[in-house]
């Protein structure tokens, strides 16, 4: 039986209507979804390790998260000390605590003056700084710009911490007793009056011990 025009436009009216494809459409593939969160994990990880934006006082008196002692454990000074190594120190005195002639920084790794039995001079350099020529291991250092002082960037913690790290880093070989936060304050106290960066001279004067 053959179907009138008007029965034949209202079975067309009632098929599905099919989209043209887009020219040029793009569908990314999963992996790039899930790159993307991982990107997003790292990044969330570093902001709290590291405080990312947050003021450092958040993790006071810790360097960082990984710091922070935990339950049924201690911090180990010298992984925390090689963290503020890393922030702080290797800059100048490098990686592998080699020290930088170019710049007149001078050695850690196997110094005479790290691998003293007593801590007191070098726990003075790094709260007060120094200015000019030291001698290291019979060779005289010096950079214009001296050392900084650590006083007001570094806690008493952090300062134990990385004197402990450069004073037994096993990749350096050094091998010097460990310096403590109530060694650091004792002289941070001792020094609160003294303005100034310290001489090589004036610190050989001191007893490693005091």
């Amino acid at each position: 039986m053959k179907k009138s025009r008007s029965q034949t436009n209202e079975v067309r009216a009632t098929e599905p209507v099919t989209a043209a494809p887009k020219v040029g459409s793009y569908t990314a593939p999963a992996g790039f979804f899930i790159a993307l969160a991982v990107l997003a994990y790292l990044g969330h990880a570093e902001l709290g390790y590291n405080h990312g934006l947050f003021s450092a006082g958040v993790y006071e008196p810790y360097a960082n998260l990984k710091s922070i002692p935990r339950a049924g454990g201690e911090v180990n000074p010298v992984d925390a000390g090689r963290e503020v190594y890393a922030q702080m120190c290797q800059a100048c005195h490098q990686p592998n605590g080699s020290g930088n002639p170019a710049n007149g920084c001078p050695p850690l790794a196997q110094s005479d003056w790290v691998l003293e039995e007593g801590a007191g001079r070098i726990i003075r350099l790094v709260l007060n700084g120094a200015t000019g020529p030291i001698t290291v291991n019979g060779k005289e250092w010096g950079s214009p710009a001296g050392m900084l002082a650590f006083k007001d960037a570094l806690t008493d913690e952090q300062i134990a911490y990385v004197l402990t790290y450069v004073r037994q880093s096993p990749d350096w070989k050094n091998n010097a007793p460990a310096v403590t936060p109530e060694m650091v304050k004792a002289i941070r106290e001792k020094t609160a009056s003294r303005p100034n960066p310290w001489t090589a001279p004036e610190l050989l004067k001191i007893p490693a011990t005091e």
